[in-house]
């Protein structure tokens, strides 16, 4: 779809629900397995990127809000839930904004401070709102600096994330959005 060329309303509406649908399919399926629990927010908001990226920020963080309410409501873990909202959901939308910044230091400290917020406010909800205790013994296992080292860890797996985002852009540029672009005339 062209720049000037406006998209008709009923494919807004199929792009929009397809890929929200299939977010919150990954949310409910991929976050039942434990090691898929912080795969399936970070596969569901390169999946709302697509909306984003296709018709704009307002459908992609309209997108964003109505997967993350819905994967509240109907997901099983919680934990998964509150990622996908608080960093994974947003945060493909959010990259291309930061991307701009002029160098590669003012990027990464505003990518790694966005991560360090974002992580704490969700597991800070996750123990009180949410009483889930069990992660405070879960964390006592690395000892007086666990949670650090969690949220390092975390980070670690962040920065991978960010780099695979990186990467996806021009393979989605190259190889997807063409065969898209094909079947939609």
């Amino acid at each position: 779809m062209s720049a000037k060329q406006k998209p008709h309303i009923s494919y807004i509406v199929s792009l929009c629900g397809i890929m929200c649908g299939l977010a919150l399919v990954m949310m409910f399926f991929l976050s039942m397995i434990p090691a898929f629990e912080y795969v399936s927010p970070a596969v569901s908001g390169v999946l709302l990127w697509v909306v984003y990226e296709r018709l704009g920020a307002k459908y992609g963080i309209v997108s964003y809000i109505a997967v993350g309410l819905l994967s509240l409501m109907f997901t099983p873990n919680y934990e998964a839930s509150l990622m996908f909202i608080f960093l994974l959901g947003y945060y493909p939308i959010l990259r291309d904004f930061i991307m701009k910044a002029p160098n590669a230091f003012l990027r990464w400290s505003v990518k790694l401070a966005v991560y360090a917020l974002a992580a704490t406010v969700c597991y800070w909800l996750l123990i009180n709102l949410f009483n889930m205790k069990q992660l405070l013994d879960d964390i006592g296992e690395f000892g007086e600096y666990g949670a650090l080292i969690l949220l390092g860890m975390g980070a670690v797996a962040f920065v991978l994330y960010d780099i695979f985002l990186g990467l996806y852009r021009p393979f989605y540029e190259q190889v997807l959005k063409p065969k898209i672009q094909k079947r939609m005339k």
